[in-house]
Protein backbone atom coordinates (compact mmCIF):
# COMPACT_ATOMS: atom_id res chain seq x y z
CA UNK A 1 0.00 0.00 0.00
CA UNK A 2 1.13 3.27 -0.87
CA UNK A 3 1.70 6.31 1.87
CA UNK A 4 0.50 8.79 0.04
CA UNK A 5 -2.80 6.60 -1.28
CA UNK A 6 -4.05 5.77 2.33
CA UNK A 7 -7.27 6.87 4.26
CA UNK A 8 -7.06 7.97 7.46
CA UNK A 9 -8.69 4.70 8.64
CA UNK A 10 -6.48 2.42 6.75
CA UNK A 11 -2.97 4.13 7.97
CA UNK A 12 -4.69 3.61 11.51
CA UNK A 13 -5.07 -0.31 10.98
CA UNK A 14 -1.45 -0.14 9.59
CA UNK A 15 0.14 1.14 12.30
CA UNK A 16 -2.21 -1.15 14.71
CA UNK A 17 -0.86 -4.20 13.25
CA UNK A 18 2.73 -3.38 12.96
CA UNK A 19 3.16 -3.04 9.14
CA UNK A 20 6.74 -1.68 8.74
CA UNK A 21 7.21 1.26 6.27
CA UNK A 22 9.61 0.94 3.58
CA UNK A 23 11.07 4.16 2.60
CA UNK A 24 12.88 4.28 -0.86
CA UNK A 25 15.93 6.34 -1.51
CA UNK A 26 17.99 7.59 -4.29
CA UNK A 27 18.91 10.53 -6.52
CA UNK A 28 19.10 11.90 -9.88
CA UNK A 29 22.52 10.75 -12.01
CA UNK A 30 23.80 10.05 -15.58
CA UNK A 31 23.78 6.58 -15.97
CA UNK A 32 25.08 6.39 -19.78
CA UNK A 33 23.33 7.26 -23.29
CA UNK A 34 20.98 3.91 -22.48
CA UNK A 35 19.90 4.22 -19.08
CA UNK A 36 17.49 6.88 -17.38
CA UNK A 37 18.32 9.30 -14.72
CA UNK A 38 16.44 7.77 -12.15
CA UNK A 39 17.83 4.22 -12.04
CA UNK A 40 19.37 4.44 -8.67
CA UNK A 41 15.34 5.68 -7.43
CA UNK A 42 13.34 3.58 -9.04
CA UNK A 43 14.84 0.61 -8.40
CA UNK A 44 14.49 1.07 -4.85
CA UNK A 45 11.26 2.00 -5.94
CA UNK A 46 10.08 -0.78 -7.41
CA UNK A 47 11.44 -3.28 -4.96
CA UNK A 48 9.58 -1.35 -1.93
CA UNK A 49 6.51 -2.22 -3.90
CA UNK A 50 7.16 -5.96 -4.81
CA UNK A 51 7.87 -6.42 -1.49
CA UNK A 52 4.92 -4.72 -0.29
CA UNK A 53 3.26 -6.94 -3.10
CA UNK A 54 4.20 -10.11 -0.47
CA UNK A 55 3.73 -8.96 2.56
CA UNK A 56 1.49 -6.48 4.81
CA UNK A 57 3.81 -3.48 4.81
CA UNK A 58 3.23 0.53 3.32
CA UNK A 59 5.70 1.96 1.01
CA UNK A 60 6.28 6.00 0.96
CA UNK A 61 7.39 7.94 -1.70
CA UNK A 62 10.78 8.06 -1.55
CA UNK A 63 13.88 10.68 -1.06
CA UNK A 64 14.31 11.73 -5.10
CA UNK A 65 17.14 13.90 -4.56
CA UNK A 66 20.11 12.41 -2.40
CA UNK A 67 23.63 13.43 -2.85
CA UNK A 68 25.46 12.65 -5.34
CA UNK A 69 29.30 13.91 -5.20
CA UNK A 70 29.00 14.31 -9.30
CA UNK A 71 31.12 11.80 -9.19
CA UNK A 72 30.18 10.62 -12.82
CA UNK A 73 29.20 13.24 -14.51
CA UNK A 74 28.15 17.00 -13.70
CA UNK A 75 24.93 18.73 -14.25
CA UNK A 76 25.51 19.01 -17.89
CA UNK A 77 24.50 15.34 -18.54
CA UNK A 78 21.51 15.39 -15.96
CA UNK A 79 22.98 15.02 -12.43
CA UNK A 80 21.93 16.94 -9.83
CA UNK A 81 23.68 16.86 -6.34
CA UNK A 82 22.80 18.63 -2.86
CA UNK A 83 24.50 19.23 0.39
CA UNK A 84 24.67 15.58 2.68
CA UNK A 85 24.11 17.98 5.31
CA UNK A 86 21.13 19.55 4.29
CA UNK A 87 20.15 16.19 2.83
CA UNK A 88 20.54 14.50 6.70
CA UNK A 89 18.53 17.50 8.15
CA UNK A 90 15.65 16.51 5.56
CA UNK A 91 15.73 13.09 6.07
CA UNK A 92 15.42 13.28 9.77
CA UNK A 93 13.05 16.01 9.61
CA UNK A 94 10.53 13.41 7.64
CA UNK A 95 12.25 10.21 9.54
CA UNK A 96 10.73 11.62 12.85
CA UNK A 97 7.79 12.00 10.82
CA UNK A 98 7.22 8.99 10.15
CA UNK A 99 7.91 7.85 13.88
CA UNK A 100 5.24 10.24 15.65
CA UNK A 101 3.04 9.25 13.33
CA UNK A 102 3.44 5.96 15.10
CA UNK A 103 5.22 3.00 12.35
CA UNK A 104 7.13 0.54 14.96
CA UNK A 105 9.65 -0.58 11.86
CA UNK A 106 10.89 2.17 9.30
CA UNK A 107 13.10 0.58 6.85
CA UNK A 108 14.83 2.97 4.43
CA UNK A 109 15.97 1.11 1.05
CA UNK A 110 19.27 2.36 -0.18
CA UNK A 111 20.78 1.57 -3.79
CA UNK A 112 22.74 4.18 -4.63
CA UNK A 113 26.43 3.90 -3.08
CA UNK A 114 25.08 1.57 -1.13
CA UNK A 115 25.31 1.71 2.80
CA UNK A 116 28.42 3.37 3.05
CA UNK A 117 27.94 6.42 0.80
CA UNK A 118 27.10 9.51 1.86
CA UNK A 119 23.30 9.62 1.02
CA UNK A 120 23.15 6.65 3.28
CA UNK A 121 25.89 7.41 6.21
CA UNK A 122 23.22 10.48 6.72
CA UNK A 123 19.90 8.64 6.86
CA UNK A 124 21.92 6.58 8.98
CA UNK A 125 22.96 10.01 11.47
CA UNK A 126 19.61 11.08 10.63
CA UNK A 127 18.00 7.83 12.09
CA UNK A 128 20.18 7.67 15.00
CA UNK A 129 19.58 11.10 16.41
CA UNK A 130 15.59 10.90 15.76
CA UNK A 131 15.81 7.34 17.77
CA UNK A 132 17.56 9.28 20.48
CA UNK A 133 15.77 12.58 20.34
CA UNK A 134 12.55 10.95 20.24
CA UNK A 135 12.70 8.56 23.01
CA UNK A 136 14.34 11.04 25.36
CA UNK A 137 11.71 13.73 24.47
CA UNK A 138 8.53 10.59 25.29
CA UNK A 139 10.63 8.61 28.35
CA UNK A 140 12.38 11.75 30.20
CA UNK A 141 16.30 11.81 30.64
CA UNK A 142 17.75 8.84 32.19
CA UNK A 143 15.20 6.43 29.79
CA UNK A 144 17.28 3.66 29.36
CA UNK A 145 19.13 3.66 32.65
CA UNK A 146 16.24 2.96 34.48
CA UNK A 147 15.53 -0.86 33.66
CA UNK A 148 16.72 -2.73 30.82
CA UNK A 149 14.27 -2.55 27.90
CA UNK A 150 12.05 -5.32 27.18
CA UNK A 151 12.98 -7.58 24.28
CA UNK A 152 10.12 -6.31 22.16
CA UNK A 153 10.91 -2.72 22.62
CA UNK A 154 12.47 -1.84 19.25
CA UNK A 155 13.75 1.55 20.33
CA UNK A 156 17.33 1.16 18.62
CA UNK A 157 16.25 -0.64 15.59
CA UNK A 158 13.07 0.99 15.20
CA UNK A 159 14.69 2.81 11.71
CA UNK A 160 17.05 0.67 9.70
CA UNK A 161 18.86 1.34 6.13
CA UNK A 162 19.31 -2.19 3.96
CA UNK A 163 20.86 -2.41 0.75
CA UNK A 164 18.64 -3.40 -2.25
CA UNK A 165 20.39 -6.15 -2.23
CA UNK A 166 20.83 -8.49 0.57
CA UNK A 167 23.42 -11.08 1.21
CA UNK A 168 21.42 -13.99 0.26
CA UNK A 169 20.87 -12.68 -3.10
CA UNK A 170 24.36 -10.89 -3.93
CA UNK A 171 24.77 -14.07 -5.63
CA UNK A 172 22.71 -13.33 -8.37
CA UNK A 173 22.68 -9.37 -8.24
CA UNK A 174 25.29 -7.14 -7.07
CA UNK A 175 25.77 -3.20 -6.06
CA UNK A 176 29.37 -2.76 -7.90
CA UNK A 177 28.13 -1.83 -10.68
CA UNK A 178 27.23 1.87 -12.42
CA UNK A 179 25.16 1.46 -15.41
CA UNK A 180 26.38 -1.86 -16.73
CA UNK A 181 24.97 -5.36 -17.00
CA UNK A 182 23.58 -5.22 -13.48
CA UNK A 183 21.56 -2.08 -13.28
CA UNK A 184 20.72 -2.26 -16.94
CA UNK A 185 19.24 -5.69 -16.47
CA UNK A 186 17.39 -4.26 -13.60
CA UNK A 187 15.61 -1.60 -15.31
CA UNK A 188 15.17 -4.15 -18.49
CA UNK A 189 13.54 -6.48 -15.88
CA UNK A 190 11.10 -3.70 -14.51
CA UNK A 191 10.88 -0.39 -16.87
CA UNK A 192 12.26 -1.59 -20.79
CA UNK A 193 10.49 1.06 -22.25
CA UNK A 194 13.07 3.06 -20.37
CA UNK A 195 15.97 1.52 -21.48
CA UNK A 196 17.40 2.52 -24.88
CA UNK A 197 20.62 -0.40 -25.99
CA UNK A 198 20.79 0.99 -29.41
CA UNK A 199 22.33 4.01 -27.97
CA UNK A 200 25.38 2.36 -26.28
CA UNK A 201 27.76 3.29 -29.11
CA UNK A 202 31.59 2.96 -29.47
CA UNK A 203 31.40 6.65 -27.10
CA UNK A 204 29.40 4.86 -24.32
CA UNK A 205 31.67 5.49 -20.91
CA UNK A 206 33.53 3.09 -19.59
CA UNK A 207 31.26 1.40 -16.77
CA UNK A 208 28.75 0.68 -19.14
CA UNK A 209 31.00 -1.69 -21.56
CA UNK A 210 33.23 -2.94 -18.70
CA UNK A 211 34.43 -6.50 -19.17
CA UNK A 212 33.11 -7.93 -15.79
CA UNK A 213 29.81 -5.86 -16.53
CA UNK A 214 28.85 -5.19 -19.94
CA UNK A 215 25.44 -3.43 -20.21
CA UNK A 216 25.37 -5.09 -23.94
CA UNK A 217 24.60 -8.24 -22.22
CA UNK A 218 22.01 -7.13 -19.91
CA UNK A 219 18.28 -8.91 -20.68
CA UNK A 220 14.67 -8.75 -19.21
CA UNK A 221 15.26 -12.19 -18.44
CA UNK A 222 18.07 -11.69 -16.00
CA UNK A 223 16.60 -8.74 -14.62
CA UNK A 224 13.50 -11.12 -13.78
CA UNK A 225 15.99 -13.59 -11.68
CA UNK A 226 17.57 -10.15 -9.93
CA UNK A 227 13.94 -8.59 -8.66
CA UNK A 228 13.18 -12.48 -7.44
CA UNK A 229 16.28 -13.00 -5.80
CA UNK A 230 16.19 -9.22 -4.61
CA UNK A 231 12.66 -9.78 -3.55
CA UNK A 232 12.62 -13.26 -1.20
CA UNK A 233 15.41 -11.76 0.56
CA UNK A 234 13.86 -8.45 1.68
CA UNK A 235 10.53 -11.33 2.56
CA UNK A 236 12.37 -12.97 4.37
CA UNK A 237 14.20 -10.00 6.42
CA UNK A 238 11.56 -8.50 6.98
CA UNK A 239 9.53 -11.69 8.43
CA UNK A 240 12.41 -12.53 10.76
CA UNK A 241 12.43 -8.68 11.90
CA UNK A 242 8.52 -8.58 12.41
CA UNK A 243 8.00 -11.54 13.83
CA UNK A 244 7.61 -11.71 17.70
CA UNK A 245 10.14 -11.69 19.98
CA UNK A 246 10.43 -14.34 23.37
CA UNK A 247 12.78 -13.85 25.97
CA UNK A 248 16.17 -15.33 26.21
CA UNK A 249 18.86 -15.46 28.67
CA UNK A 250 20.68 -13.41 26.03
CA UNK A 251 18.21 -10.79 25.37
CA UNK A 252 18.47 -9.94 29.20
CA UNK A 253 22.42 -9.82 29.10
CA UNK A 254 21.88 -7.65 26.20
CA UNK A 255 19.72 -5.62 27.34
CA UNK A 256 21.68 -4.76 30.69
CA UNK A 257 24.49 -3.94 28.41
CA UNK A 258 25.21 -0.67 26.45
Amino acid sequence: MQLQHLLPHQLQQAIRQGWPLLVPAGCIEYHGPHLPLGVDTLIVEELCSRVARRVDAVVAPPFWYGPTGYAVTGPDQGTVDVSTERFGRHAKDVLGAFWDIGFKWIIVCQHHQSVDGPEALAIRQAAAEVAFEKTLAERGKGWWGRNPLPVDDNVFERIQVWPSVLPPADKVATLSDHAGFYETALILGARPDLVDLDRLGMNAPWYTHASSSSARRATQEAGARMWSAMVDAWVDKLAALTKPRRPTPKDVTITGLF
